[in-house]
């Protein structure tokens, strides 16, 4: 579980009088160039960090490929415009959410391909929580795709420790078998 987004999402769910500061919150006293500026610096030091440190470009590419495709097929869906849908990515907490949130390093998969489905994932769970009108869906899509992969790992290991146990049990069985036949033949 990423912490941070858990801590969000907790606090959001035990106490429905918290908000969260608007997106806007970070850019609302800069105008001019500043308003490009900002964002521009942010996804510039989010990427290198993703690139150089963390590893984590297919995991962001799923995520905000997935978060186009899920705006396109709801405007379809519902007959609704394409433009609102499309329009928190072009916000700061948006572009925070992308490059510091969902990339979070130790709670994300380690292979390419599991990065790219990892963001597809939450991308997919943001899509399903607005049609159901859930707000602050960023982060519950992250916490429930992150659940889901904790219980999917859990029961993995939970499986091969069964096998592991299974598996011993039969060696043990074996040896038992053929240390019973060898004293066996040493009587005769």
């Amino acid at each position: 579980m990423n912490p941070s987004n858990i801590g969000i999402s907790t606090t959001l769910i035990l106490f429905p009088w918290v908000g969260i500061a608007p997106p806007y919150h970070f850019v609302e006293n800069i105008s001019g160039v500043a308003d490009w500026i900002l964002p521009a610096l942010i996804i510039i030091s989010g990427t290198f960090l993703n690139l150089k440190f963390t590893k984590k470009i297919p995991l962001i590419v799923g995520w905000v490929t997935a978060f186009a495709f899920q705006a396109v097929f709801r405007s379809v869906l519902f007959g609704t415009p394409l433009l609102p849908p499309l329009l928190p990515m072009t916000g700061v907490a948006f572009i925070l959410f992308t490059f510091y949130m969902v990339s979070d390093p130790a709670t994300t998969p380690h292979k390419k391909f599991d990065q790219f489905l990892f963001g597809v994932a939450v991308a997919v769970a943001y899509g399903f929580l607005l049609m159901f009108h859930v707000v602050f869906g960023l982060f519950f899509s992250l916490a429930i795709v992150c659940s889901l992969r904790g219980i999917r790992h859990y029961i993995i290991n939970w499986r091969a420790g069964r096998e592991l146990e299974f598996s011993t049990i039969e060696t043990a069985t074996a040896l038992t078998r053929s240390a019973t036949s060898a004293a066996l033949n040493r009587l005769e």
